[in-house]
């Protein structure tokens, strides 16, 4: 997938009460399409940082990606138990200001971090389906992905709401890595002051392990260890991998769809959906496809992207950013592919597979992604085709 440095979290659909910040409805509904049910296996709600607040003004540097998550890591905030739901958004930007600006991670240490009352929050930036690479256990930081349970856990265990949230989310994350819950895994430790393994030792862990259970520390807290393995048997029974079909299914009725299906669906040059539909903001929508993706907003309608485009438009922080939302899909022309944005144009030479960005007159090449980001979709290769606009 090409969505490094991802706006938004996914939406999943669990049976599960919405997360009370909660997002918005899907795009509007094709009426000559019929809608079916969510498809099983996705996390549901995972509040967006755009969703709780986070000033991207103050992170620094840009995601670092791994070869793949191999365990994910149970913490705590040790923070006050004493919150109400609505208080949960100001909780993770205190810890976001605190892992950023006084310890100077550059941005929030954990992947993602869940409240007692089930609510989901994307961590560190990045994407919560990437291999990203957080601050958060000592040695241990590589290849594995790490919730952490807002609370003070010493003393008080976490809520039922909780402690089900934290199990289905690892559940969902570790299954796209083909990680079994209840199995075991061999890590190397990276050393340093914080991990009681030396650099280059090799322990054998559980697949879902404490911070604890490597780190000179008490976290998650005596209550919270005490229910590891509740949490394992949750993550176990939730790690079915939803299949293209039925992420399919579970975008029918919307505009999204509508707009996939239009371009030839499945065998189209978008390809399969390996995401669901998810929100970004209070308006937009989008889906993720093995190729690029469709955003959607009511200004602009389902505008798909791909390739190199795609890739600069996320370089210039997707819809966040100076650009705005694509108005128009790509219109092939013999020298240049262009596609029109709500503040501007990106323009893909062929020649010299350089993307350029037009705005208020202004010309100026677009950065290529990050070494070690996701593969590039070399427009150059493809055939000019008449635009779909």
């Amino acid at each position: 997938m090409l969505k490094y440095a991802a706006a938004a979290p996914a939406v999943l659909g669990l049976g599960m009460a919405a997360g009370v910040l909660g997002a918005p409805a899907r795009a509007p509904a094709d009426p000559n399409v019929s809608v079916l049910a969510t498809a099983p296996g996705h996390p549901v709600n995972i509040i967006s940082r755009a969703g709780w607040g986070a000033d991207e003004s103050i992170r620094r540097g840009i995601p670092r990606c791994g070869n793949g998550i191999r365990a994910g890591i149970v913490h705590h905030s040790a923070t006050g138990n004493g919150y109400a739901p609505t208080d949960s958004a100001a909780i993770v930007r205190s810890i976001y200001e605190c892992h950023t600006l006084a310890h100077g991670w550059g941005d929030i240490g954990y992947n993602a971090l869940v409240d007692k009352y089930g609510q989901m929050f994307e961590g560190r930036f990045g994407g919560i389906t990437k291999p990203v690479e957080g601050i958060h256990t000592g040695g241990f930081n590589t290849d594995t992905w790490a919730v952490c349970m807002i609370g003070d856990l010493s003393q008080a265990p976490p809520t039922p709401e909780q402690l089900r949230a934290v199990g289905q989310l690892l559940g969902w994350r570790l299954a796209m890595d083909a990680v079994n819950p209840n199995g075991t895994v061999v890590l190397t430790s990276a050393g340093g002051p914080d991990t009681r393994f030396p650099q280059g030792a090799t322990p054998t862990l559980p697949s879902i392990f404490a911070h604890r259970d490597v780190g000179d520390t008490a976290c998650p807290g005596n209550a919270g260890y005490a229910f590891m393995e509740r949490i394992r048997d949750i993550a176990a029974r939730f790690r079915q991998v939803p299949n293209a079909q039925d992420l399919a299914e579970s975008m029918q009725g919307g505009a999204i769809y509508a707009r996939w299906q239009a371009m030839g669906g499945m065998t189209g040059p978008l390809g399969a959906p390996t995401s669901p539909e998810a929100p970004s903001g209070d308006s937009i929508r989008y889906v993720v496809f093995a190729n690029g993706a469709i955003y959607w907003s009511p200004a602009t309608g389902a505008q798909p992207l791909s390739g190199r485009i795609y890739e600069a438009w996320a370089t210039l922080r997707y819809e966040r950013g100076p650009l705005g939302l694509p108005t128009s899909a790509e219109i092939q022309e013999p020298e240049w592919i262009v596609q029109n944005f709500q503040h501007g144009t990106l323009n893909f030479n062929r020649q010299t597979s350089t993307v350029m960005t037009v705005m208020d007159g202004v010309a100026s090449v677009v950065p290529p992604p990050p070494v070690g980001g996701p593969p590039v979709q070399l427009e150059r290769f493809s055939v000019a085709r008449n635009p779909v606009v």
